[in-house]
């Protein structure tokens, strides 16, 4: 697999963003997680992109009590799976952006990464605190959070629990991830939902998922790639997802975060194995 100037520029800054979550300021390096804690921080992570910022940040701060403020990484399921042959050390950065570039797989899209004090601030930031800019170090950053509380700001709460519906629509959990068939949730969350054979997309398949809104946005995803293209109403944006669609069985799975959000959802959880959505706000 040949590589584009621009596919590439865009894995040298996923790879970026994805160190920038591991380094400190002053490029000093956070100690590795082990085993108990990289499950933890997997959790978090989680949690964090599906909105759940309060369970993300107690799950944060009991690695951060235990082991301080370390860095996880690991391959998600679908990784390991579906990637043919052995897999890198997700610790060896070289490695990793080797293999890409050798047009062996988009391993710098695969693997995932996080730390203590960037689960933290930006699961703050997702409250509404504005700890913006501390470099993620975690002390200063919970003293400013305890001073935002001081000073009476309390965050958003959701509707009342028992507004709440639930949704018929099936879903597996995969790495603490939320994930449901793309064609059947688009259909009950109202999104507009294509996906045809194309030789010429990642895992031969064209997907596209529109909004149901009079922006008419279209948005175009690849199997095994987490990143999602903006066409119409903005050509060439791209976004990236905590999780990259698959597709097994014929089914294409995607992250329910990601299609709940372009729905309208702001608050939604999982109990009595079904998805609960809160109303959408302005309405009942």
């Amino acid at each position: 697999m040949k590589l584009t100037q621009r596919t590439l520029a865009v894995l040298v800054f996923v790879t970026f963003l994805d160190f920038a979550k591991a380094s400190p300021p002053g490029g000093r390096i956070y100690p590795r997680a082990n085993e108990e804690a990289t499950e933890k921080l997997k959790e978090a992570y989680a949690a964090y992109y599906q909105g759940w910022y309060e369970r993300a940040i107690e799950l944060a701060m009991d690695v951060y009590q235990k082991y301080g403020d370390v860095h996880a990484r690991w391959w998600p399921s679908w990784v390991k799976r579906f990637y043919k042959g052995k897999l890198p050390d997700p610790y060896d950065y070289g490695a990793i952006l080797g293999a890409t570039i050798e047009g062996k797989a988009l391993m710098t899209m695969m693997v995932k990464g996080v730390t203590v004090g960037w689960l933290l601030e930006y699961s703050y930031l997702g409250l509404g605190y504005q700890v913006w800019r501390l470099g993620t170090h975690v002390p200063s950053l919970l003293k400013s959070v305890e001073g935002a509380k001081k000073r009476g700001y309390r965050p958003p709460q959701p509707p009342p629990k028992n507004t709440w519906k639930p949704l018929p629509l099936k879903f597996r959990e995969e790495d603490y991830f939320i994930l449901v068939p793309l064609d059947q949730a688009c259909k009950v969350l109202g999104l507009g939902c294509s996906i045809q054979p194309n030789p010429k997309m990642a895992g031969g398949k064209g997907i596209r998922v529109t909004k149901p809104d009079a922006t008419n946005i279209v948005y175009r995803l690849f199997l095994g790639r987490p990143l999602v293209e903006r066409l119409e109403g903005g050509r060439g944006q791209t976004e990236t997802l905590a999780y990259a669609p698959y597709e097994e069985n014929e089914v294409v799975w995607v992250p329910f975060y990601w299609l709940a959000k372009q729905a309208g959802i702001r608050w939604w959880e999982v109990r009595d194995g079904k998805i609960y959505v809160a109303p959408k706000q302005g309405t009942k």
